[in-house]
């Protein structure tokens, strides 16, 4: 009887000891983040006329490309850079026959070389830059004197 009461009390004293403590655990910290792409318009352009007149263009000596720069957050967006239309602001007569056009190139997270607007590239994750070039050519005679401007767009796009 002695030997199941030592048994008996054993089993007592495991049952009513106290837990073992926790001496470490881990907390947690959840996020989400949705996916995005950002165009940040860095410097304008300049258009310089040609020696024959009849060409505005930021690839004519003095001239200058436009830039920009897209940052994606994840993969699945596209850039795509319209051709000009038409200019915003012109002399009189500045704009008759003139036919526009644009290319881009980009280094960064996206490699691309002169492609031209219209046509739409798939971004890299991450920053890319853009250089973006323009021109206007006139189909007969030169372009008067006077202030002339001509928007490009560039437009970040989901693939899906």
């Amino acid at each position: 009887m002695t030997a199941r009461f030592l048994t008996v009390s054993a089993a007592l004293l495991l049952l009513a000891a106290p837990a073992a403590a926790q001496t470490s655990g881990d907390v947690l910290f959840n996020g989400f983040i949705l996916g995005s792409c950002t165009v940040t318009v860095g410097a304008a352009g300049t258009l310089e006329l040609d020696g024959d007149g009849n060409q505005l263009s930021s690839q004519n000596p003095g001239g200058a490309p436009a830039t920009a720069t897209i940052v994606t957050t994840s993969i699945g967006y596209r850039v795509d850079v319209d051709p000009p239309t038409a200019f915003t602001l012109e002399p009189a007569g500045g704009g008759t026959g003139v036919a526009y056009s644009a290319s881009y190139s980009a280094t960064g997270a996206t490699i691309l070389n002169n492609v031209l607007a219209g046509l739409l590239s798939v971004l890299g994750l991450g920053t890319t830059n853009l250089t973006i070039h323009a021109s206007a050519d006139r189909a007969s005679g030169v372009f008067p004197p006077g202030e002339y401007q001509m928007p490009v767009t560039v437009t970040c796009d989901s693939l899906l």
